[in-house]
C-alpha cells in the first residue's frame, strides 16, 4: 500500500506531463499509465503471498507503524514474524522455562516482575511463583494482540500488557521490581542494542531491589565457541560487571547472563524444588546439560581486555559485522581501500568550491545517519519516524538556496560562514547527545535536519556563483554535492559509526569540514 500510494502522485504528474507534450502518442500514454496502474495495484494483493514461507501456511498479515506482523501455521503450532523475522513460536518449552526459572529460581520472594518482551509458554511459568505483579512491555499493540489472539501468550492474574518501548518505560518509571527478564533476540540492531549497552545496566539496576535480578541471553554454542561470538559475550559481560557485583553465564541453547547483587547459585533444580516449583525440561535434562566444569569452562573464556558496549560506542554492533563477515569468509577491507582509493582520485582533479560541497553533502549524509541511529538509540522505535527524519534533512533545501541566491556575491566569505556554523552544529549534537541523551525530546532532533539542510541549501547557490554559473559549473556542483553524499551514506555508515561510535563519527565530520575551512582559506590567499 506504501509503495502504491507514494507512485500514485507520480504516475498522475507523468500522464498529465505526457499527454500535454505528446498529444499525438495519447493512445500509448493511457495504455502505459493503466497498465502501470493495474501492477500498482496488483502488488497490494500478491504481497501476502510473496510473504509464504517454505513450509507453512499464513494465517495472519498486517502492517503496524512499527513493522510487519505475520503469523504462519505449520501443523498445530503458530509462529510469530516481525519484519520478515521469526520471534517465537507457541511451542518452545525448554527456552520457557529457562528464560523464567534461571532468575527467578535465585530470588527469596517473587512479587513484582518486568518482562521485556515475551513468547509462548513464559505466562504459564510465570503463574507458579503467584507474583502480585507482572509487567510486560511490548511496544506495538498490534503484536500484543496478535499473541493473545493465536494463544501465543496465556492471560494470567497480575498480567499487565505496557504498550511502550521497554528502555522508555523504565527511564520513566519509578517502580521497583524483583526481576527484569530482558527476552530479546541478538543485538543485530541498533534498536535492539540499546538493551545491552552501559546506560541500559544501569537504569535495570535502578529499578531492581537490593535482592533482584536482570537475565538476558546470546546466542549459545555446542561445543566450540567461536572467536567473535566469544567477544561479543566478553564484551557484555565487562559492561554488565560495572553495575552488578555478581555475573553469571549458564551455557546452552542460549548463553544466559544473571546479574545481581547478590550472590547466584547454579543448582537451579534444587532451588526449583525447594520452592516446589515444577518443571519438565529443567527437571529432566539440566544436570547432564549444564555440568559445573562446563559452566565454569564458559565463565572462564571472558577476556577482560574487550572493551565494553556502550550507547555512543556500539561495540557489540562492531562484534556483528565481523561476525557476519567471518561467517561467510569475507572481510570490508578491500571494499573500504577500493572506497578510499576512488575517494581520493576525485577529490585531487575537483577545485576548492567543488570540495565545500563535497565536504558539506558527506557531512550532511553523514549528520542524517547519526540522527537515524541516536534517535533509535533513545527512543528505540523508528520504523514509523524515520520518514519525518528524512523529510526534514530535505525540508531545508529549498529555502536555504533562496538564501544563498540572495547572499552569493559575498562568496567565499559566506561559504566559510556556513562551513562555521556546521562544525558548530556537530559540535551541539555530540555535547546534547554526551550529556542530554534521554532528556532531548523529539523536536531537537527534527529541528537539527531542518537547519543542516538550510545550510546546505545555502551553500550550493553560493558555490555555483563562484564557479561561473554556466551549464558545466551547474554539472559539476551538484555532482559534487551528491557524491559527497554518497561517500557521506557509504563511510559513516560502514566505518565511522561501528569502528569508532557516534561522538568520533561525529568528530570526524567535523575534522572534514575543517579541512573544507583551510581549502577555502588557501584557495582565497592564492588567488
Amino acid at each position: 500500500k506504501a509503495v502504491f500510494l507514494a507512485n500514485l502522485p507520480l504516475l498522475v504528474t507523468a500522464f498529465l506531463l505526457l499527454s500535454r507534450n505528446f498529444s499525438r502518442s495519447r493512445i500509448a500514454i493511457w495504455l502505459g499509465t493503466g497498465m502501470t496502474f493495474i501492477i500498482l495495484i496488483a502488488v497490494i494483493f500478491l504481497e501476502p503471498a510473496s510473504l509464504l514461507q517454505p513450509s507453512g501456511r499464513l494465517v495472519y498479515y498486517k502492517e503496524s507503524r512499527y513493522g510487519r506482523i505475520e503469523v504462519q501455521k505449520d501443523q498445530e503450532q503458530f509462529t510469530l514474524f516481525v519484519g520478515g523475522v521469526p520471534m517465537f513460536g507457541t511451542q518452545n518449552l525448554s527456552m520457557a522455562e529457562e528464560t523464567i526459572h534461571y532468575p527467578l529460581s535465585q530470588l527469596p520472594r517473587v512479587q513484582n516482575i518486568l518482562l521485556i518482551s515475551a513468547e509462548g509458554g513464559m505466562m504459564t511459568e510465570l503463574e507458579k511463583y503467584r507474583p502480585a505483579s507482572i509487567d510486560y512491555v511490548e511496544l506495538d499493540p498490534k503484536v500484543a494482540e496478535v499473541e493473545f489472539r493465536f494463544k501465543m501468550i496465556k492471560k494470567i492474574p497480575g498480567l499487565k500488557v505496557i504498550h511502550q518501548d521497554g528502555r522508555a518505560y523504565l527511564a520513566d518509571s519509578n517502580k521497583i521490581y524483583d526481576a527484569i527478564i530482558v527476552n530479546l533476540s541478538e543485538p543485530d540492531t541498533y534498536q535492539i542494542n540499546r538493551f545491552f549497552t552501559d546506560r541500559f545496566f544501569d537504569l535495570a539496576r535502578r529499578h531492581l531491589a537490593p535482592h533482584g535480578v536482570l537475565s538476558f541471553a546470546m546466542k549459545g554454542f555446542e561445543n566450540y565457541l567461536a572467536e567473535p561470538q566469544r567477544q561479543k559475550l566478553s564484551s557484555l559481560y565487562n559492561t554488565v560487571n560495572d553495575y552488578f557485583r555478581h555475573v553469571l553465564l549458564l551455557p546452552g541453547q542460549k548463553i544466559f547472563f544473571l546479574c545481581s547483587s547478590q550472590p547466584l547459585n547454579t543448582d537451579i533444580p534444587a532451588l526449583l524444588a525447594r520452592k516446589n516449583i515444577p518443571t519438565r525440561y529443567i527437571k529432566g535434562y539440566y544436570y547432564g546439560n549444564l555440568t559445573h566444569e562446563r559452566i565454569e569452562r564458559l565463565n572462564a573464556l571472558i577476556d577482560p581486555l574487550t572493551p565494553k558496549n556502550r550507547d555512543d560506542y556500539p561495540q557489540l554492533m562492531r562484534l556483528m559485522f565481523q561476525q557476519w563477515f567471518a561467517k561467510f569468509s569475507t572481510s570490508p577491507t578491500a571494499f573500504i581501500a577500493i572506497l578510499a582509493v576512488v575517494c581520493m582520485v576525485y577529490l585531487i582533479r575537483i577545485s576548492a568550491e567543488e570540495f565545500v560541497l563535497f565536504s558539506t553533502g558527506f557531512t550532511v549524509m553523514g549528520s542524517e545517519l547519526l540522527v537515524i541511529f541516536a534517535f533509535q538509540i533513545f527512543f528505540g522505535y523508528i520504523y514509523f519516524q524515520i520518514g519525518i527524519i528524512v523529510t526534514v534533512f530535505l525540508a531545508g533545501l529549498l529555502p536555504g538556496a533562496w538564501f544563498g541566491q540572495r547572499f552569493r556575491y559575498r562568496s567565499k566569505q559566506t561559504l566559510a560562514l556556513a562551513d562555521g556554523l556546521l562544525i558548530l552544529l556537530m559540535g551541539v549534537l555530540i555535547v546534547a547527545l554526551r550529556q542530554g541523551s534521554y532528556r532531548l525530546p523529539v523536536s531537537f532532533f527534527l529541528f537539527y535536519g531542518f537547519v543542516v539542510s538550510l545550510i546546505c541549501g545555502f551553500q550550493f547557490p553560493v558555490a555555483l556563483y563562484l564557479r561561473g554559473g554556466d551549464a558545466p559549473a551547474v554539472t559539476q556542483t551538484f555532482s559534487a554535492d551528491l557524491i559527497g553524499a554518497a561517500f557521506g551514506t557509504l563511510i559513516t555508515s560502514v566505518v565511522l559509526i561501528p569502528y569508532f561510535g557516534i561522538i568520533w563519527a561525529a568528530a570526524g565530520l567535523i575534522g572534514l569540514k575543517m579541512l573544507s575551512l583551510v581549502i577555502i582559506f588557501g584557495h582565497h590567499e592564492k588567488n
